[in-house]
C-alpha cells in the first residue's frame, strides 16, 4: 500500500496539482466572462459553459500522466500491479476534486448567472447529490478512457498509431453515408442507445443510471488497461 500511495502522491506533486489549479482558473475565468456577457446583454438566455471545462481536462490527464510516472515507478522497483492501482486511485481522487469544483461553480451559477451545464441540459434537475456523483462518474470514465488511449499509442507500432489516428476520420463519414442509405436508422439507434445509457429514456430522467453505466464502462476499460500494462516496456 505504501508504494501505491507513493506513486499517487508523485502524480499530484508533479502534474495533477498544477492541472487542478489550471482547471480552477479556467472554470473561474469562463464563469466570469459568462456573467459579464449575460449582464451586458441584459437577457435571460444562457452564456458560456461550466462543467465541460473539467470534462475536457480529464481525458487529457489520462493521456499525459502515464509515461513519466511509469518509467519512474519501475526504476524504483514498484510492480506494474501497484502502479496500476496507483493510477486508478489518482484518477479517482482527481475526478472527485474536479467534481467538487464543478459543484461549487454550479451552486454559484444558480445564484448569479445562467451558464450552460452539460448535466443540467441532460437531466434538467438541481439535485446537488446527483450532480456530484454524475460528474464524478463522467470525469472518472473520461480519465480512464484517456489512459486507455495513451496505452494503445504507447504499445502500438507505427502502423497501429496511424490506424488509430486515422480511424475516426474514416469511420465517421462512412457511418454518415450508411445512415443516409438506411434513412437515418443508424443515427436513431445511436441516439436511443445514448439516451438509455445516460438514463434519459424514462419519463423522469435518472442521472444515477448514467452514473452507473459510466462507472461500469470505466471498470471494463481498467481491465483492458491492466492487460496492456502487463506487457508495457520502459521507453525513453
Amino acid at each position: 500500500m505504501g508504494s501505491v500511495l507513493k506513486i499517487t502522491k508523485l502524480h499530484f506533486l508533479t502534474l495533477f496539482k498544477w492541472q487542478i489549479i489550471s482547471c480552477a482558473g479556467v472554470l473561474l475565468l469562463n464563469f466570469l466572462i459568462s456573467v459579464v456577457v449575460i449582464r451586458l446583454e441584459e437577457a435571460g438566455e444562457r452564456a458560456g459553459g461550466g462543467d465541460f471545462v473539467a470534462l475536457v481536462y480529464m481525458p487529457i490527464m489520462g493521456l499525459i500522466f502515464f509515461a513519466p510516472s511509469f518509467r519512474y515507478a519501475l526504476s524504483q522497483g514498484i510492480s506494474r500491479k501497484k502502479f496500476f492501482l496507483a493510477g486508478i486511485l489518482s484518477m479517482a481522487v482527481m475526478s472527485a476534486i474536479l467534481a467538487v469544483m464543478v459543484e461549487i461553480i454550479f451552486v454559484i451559477n444558480l445564484q448569479v448567472a445562467n451558464v450552460w451545464m452539460i448535466y443540467e441540459l441532460i437531466y434538467g434537475t438541481h439535485n446537488l447529490l446527483s450532480i456530484i456523483v454524475w460528474e464524478f462518474a463522467a470525469l472518472l470514465f473520461l480519465g480512464i478512457l484517456g489512459w486507455f488511449i495513451c496505452l494503445i499509442y504507447y504499445l502500438g507500432n507505427r502502423t497501429t498509431k496511424i490506424l488509430v489516428s486515422v480511424a475516426p476520420f474514416v469511420l465517421v463519414p462512412l457511418i454518415m453515408l450508411c445512415n443516409a442509405l438506411v434513412n437515418g436508422a443508424i443515427s436513431r439507434a445511436l441516439w436511443q442507445f445514448c439516451k438509455t445509457a445516460m438514463g434519459y429514456s424514462v419519463i423522469n430522467p435518472n442521472p444515477y443510471i448514467g452514473m452507473a453505466n459510466m462507472l461500469a464502462a470505466a471498470v471494463v476499460l481498467t481491465g483492458f488497461i491492466y492487460l496492456l500494462l502487463r506487457r508495457a516496456p520502459i521507453k525513453d
